[in-house]
Formats: structure tokens, C-alpha cells, sequence
């Protein structure tokens, strides 16, 4: 698999004339509002969650990416995000802390190459590594053996 030098990704979005709006992504659409403890209606994930999300997202196609190459097969996968969101009396908020839990289910037969992938994948999420000089994270990887 022959990977690209560069990648390019565009966002766009609106307002929704309430207390959110909705996100084109090339060709997907994702709402997003505002929680109701700053004002809003909550009708769809808040900025901060779909971070979350694009952490857990990043640590899972590059687990998958490297499963493939290593030809490995996982019985499940899992990865909590969280974050550690600190208001400040002169910056407002600043998000001061993520948590990455990466949790892999493996037969005996395959739990080395499922371990390599965990540590591959929390060491090549490009999201991750590109946060990492502003925020601290910590990545806790878990291996169950079925």
C-alpha cells in the first residue's frame, strides 16, 4: 500500500440560526451543538466530543492499518477518549489533559502482532502525535486474551 506524501481535508461550517450548526466534510455532513450548561439545545455531539471522537477515530484506522500489513486478527477493539477541560479566569477554557484507553481482545495465536498494533497505532496516530506538544496525553494499552 503505496501511502500519499499529503493530505488535504476541507470543513465547512453553518449556523444553524439557533445554538449549532452543521459541518460538509467532503461529502459527509455532521451536526454539532452547543451543551445545554453553556445555552444550548444538545441536540448533536459539541465540538469537544467530536474531538474525542477524531482522537479514537485516528488510533483505530492506524490499528487497522497495521493489521493489515501484519495480517493479524483481532477479536474486538475498543478506545476511550477522554478529556481533562479547565477554565481559566483569563483564557476561558483550554482542554489540559486527554486520556487514550486502548483496549484489544486477541487469541493466544495472534496477541503479539495485536500488541504490536496497539503500540504501533499509539505510536503513528498523526492526530495524537500533532496534540502532544500542547496537550498532555497519556495512552493506557490493554490486551485481553481469550
Amino acid at each position: 500500500m503505496r501511502l500519499k506524501k499529503h493530505l488535504h481535508y476541507t470543513a465547512e461550517a453553518k449556523w444553524d440560526h439557533k445554538t449549532g450548526g452543521t459541518a460538509q466534510l467532503d461529502g459527509f455532513t455532521q451536526p454539532f451543538d452547543t451543551p445545554h450548561e453553556h445555552g444550548g439545545n444538545e441536540t448533536a455531539p459539541c465540538p469537544d466530543q467530536l474531538f474525542m471522537t477524531s482522537l479514537a477515530g485516528c488510533i483505530i484506522n492506524t490499528f487497522n492499518y497495521y493489521r493489515r500489513i501484519l495480517d493479524a486478527e483481532t477479536r474486538d477493539l475498543t478506545v476511550n477518549v477522554s478529556s481533562d477541560i479547565e477554565l481559566s479566569n483569563t483564557n476561558g477554557y483550554r482542554v489540559t489533559g486527554i486520556h487514550i484507553d486502548i483496549q484489544v481482545w486477541s487469541d493466544r495465536e495472534n496477541q503479539e502482532l495485536n500488541q504490536k498494533c496497539a503500540e504501533r497505532a499509539k505510536e503513528y496516530c498523526h492526530i495524537t502525535k500533532s496534540i502532544e506538544p500542547a496537550i498532555p496525553t497519556t495512552t493506557k494499552i490493554t490486551l485481553h486474551v481469550e
